[in-house]
Order: structure tokens, then C-alpha cells, then sequence
């Protein structure tokens, strides 16, 4: 039941010939939530990741160890906190994270006029990348997991 509301808005985003939606905070209309069921993250050009921090967004174990791997294994400055739909052009990458696709990278996002387009419309940026092939790994056994990632039972 509670996604049951981006039904339809991410029916209509798909009709516009757009993947999906991206919800803003309830509140200023002004403030990146989520990108439909899934998590929002960001890399700036200066070696940050950024995420929102909300309330009303759960905060995703993927988005936890995407985090954490940002900083521990790729030395990026993670950054949880308001990220203004009106402020996409500092962003080089961006992708939406969760449990069944890790990460989907996002080409672009239109808002209003502008289609404003991060690494390529087609191809993945290389940090997020390298965040996949990091937690993908970690999940197959290929890499080390991060000190209490992983408990025998």
C-alpha cells in the first residue's frame, strides 16, 4: 500500500516516453525524495555522493552499503541531505538503488524544460560503475565484505 499512489503518476511518466517519476517532498514541491519505488543518489563532479535524507523515505539497505562503500572503498565524501531539483547541473552521475536492481543509472531527468543529462543517456557512469561492481561482487563472494557484513549462522 505504499507505493500504491505512484501508480499513476509513473503510468503517466511511462506514457510521456520517460522511465519513471521522481518524487519531491510533499512540503516545497522543490526537494529530490525518491525516483519511483527506489532510492536517489547522486556523484558530484568534486567526488561526492549524495542522497536524500527524509522522513518520509525508507532508508534501503542498499542505499546504506552503497554509502558506506562510497566512502570506505572509493573515497568519495558521502553526503546525506537536501537535494534540490533545481540544482541537477552539479551532478555527473546519478542513479536509483534498491534490493532487486541495486542500481539503475539515470541518463537524464526533464524538469520543466530541461532535460538535464548526467554521464550519457546510454552509458554507465564510472563511479556508479564501480559502486555496482562492488556490491555485486561483495554479494557473489568475489570481493571482501566490509568488517560485519556478512554473519555465519
Amino acid at each position: 500500500g505504499n507505493y500504491a499512489a505512484s501508480l499513476m503518476p509513473g503510468a503517466q511518466a511511462k506514457a510521456e516516453g520517460f522511465a519513471d517519476c521522481i518524487y519531491l517532498d510533499p512540503l516545497t514541491h522543490r526537494k529530490i525524495e525518491e525516483v519511483g519505488s527506489a532510492n536517489f543518489f547522486a556523484i558530484t563532479g568534486d567526488g561526492k555522493f549524495i542522497t536524500p535524507r527524509s522522513e518520509s523515505v525508507l532508508p534501503g539497505v542498499t542505499r546504506m552499503s552503497l554509502m558506506e562503500l562510497a566512502r570506505d572503498r572509493l573515497n568519495l565524501e558521502v553526503v546525506e541531505g537536501d537535494v534540490f531539483i533545481d540544482q541537477l547541473d552539479q551532478f555527473v552521475e546519478a542513479g536509483a538503488c534498491g534490493t532487486a536492481a541495486v542500481i539503475t543509472p539515470i541518463g537524464g531527468i526533464q524538469y520543466g524544460e530541461k532535460l538535464h543529462v548526467f554521464h550519457s543517456l546510454t552509458d554507465v557512469g564510472p563511479v556508479t560503475r564501480k559502486l555496482y561492481e562492488e556490491l555485486t561482487g561483495i554479494q557473489t563472494g568475489d570481493k571482501p565484505a566490509p568488517e560485519g557484513w556478512i554473519v555465519k549462522v
